[in-house]
């Protein structure tokens, strides 16, 4: 049982810093979703018993205020 609740808050704690990552701009909603999807099958990976409980697979974070990627501003030219 310990276990599954470390599995658990791991799994939590890797979706919390996916969403930031994603709301901050650092990565795009497809990659956050993609390392998901790889975190999620590696923490199931170890579960025993494929017919103990049915797998889902853990929704994607969302953001419901989500921005479009934010565009860096540019530095202005030196003057000369």
């Amino acid at each position: 049982m310990q276990s599954k609740l470390t599995k658990t808050i791991i799994g939590a704690v890797i979706a919390v810093a996916l969403a930031a990552a994603v709301s901050y701009g650092l990565i795009n909603q497809q990659t956050a979703d993609q390392l998901q999807t790889k975190a999620n099958q590696t923490l199931s990976d170890d579960q025993a018993a494929p017919g103990t409980a049915p797998q889902q697979p853990a929704p994607a974070p969302q953001n419901p205020n989500q921005q479009a990627p934010t565009q860096q501003t540019p530095t202005p030219a030196p003057r000369q």
